[in-house]
């Protein structure tokens, strides 16, 4: 084992020799090819590496374009929707509106309605006034009878017209 801590002369020269000559054979055939491959890894490495940037770089922009479209987008359907209930709001105030004038319409009718009814009323009742007023006045000449028993008379048939016609009002009470 003492043989293997202490360097021999021969032994070590050989050793060193053959050393030397592996590196000189190694550097002219496969050091080349070898640092060659190296250097073809290392510049492939860098590439991918410029490429992933490049991707990542590329990514991030369509990101923010999209988060950008998606805000716009956002704010067109939040301003359509505010149009929308704007228009809403005016079509409900229009028909609104629609509706009351309809309504005033209808009102209107029927109060020119009623007027004519009222008048068509007013005329009948003239109409039976005049006739009732012509039988007493035949019943008065009939009995020729006094002053007196004329005005009772027509108090009497006035009273009878008021009776069937309760919201008759002849002035005579």
């Amino acid at each position: 084992m003492e043989a293997l801590i202490r360097p021999e002369l021969g032994l070590t020269f050989w050793t060193i020799a053959c050393f030397i000559l592996l590196v000189v054979l190694l550097s002219k055939t496969a050091w080349k090819p070898l640092l060659h491959a190296v250097e073809e890894r290392e510049r492939g490495i860098k590439h991918d590496r410029q490429t992933a940037e490049t991707a990542r770089a590329e990514a991030e922009q369509l990101k923010a374009d999209l988060a950008a479209q998606l805000a716009q987008l956002k704010a067109e359907v939040h301003s359509r929707l505010d149009e929308a209930r704007v228009t809403a709001e005016k079509e409900k105030d229009l028909l609104i509106e629609e509706a009351r004038r309809a309504a005033a319409a209808i009102v209107e009718t029927a109060k020119k309605e009623i007027d004519v009814q009222r008048a068509e009323a007013s005329r009948e009742l003239k109409d039976k006034v005049a006739e009732l007023s012509l039988l007493a006045a035949e019943r008065i000449l009939l009995k020729q009878i006094d002053h007196k028993a004329n005005t009772e008379l027509a108090s009497r048939y006035l009273a009878e017209l008021e009776k069937e016609r309760p919201g008759l009002n002849l002035g005579n009470n």
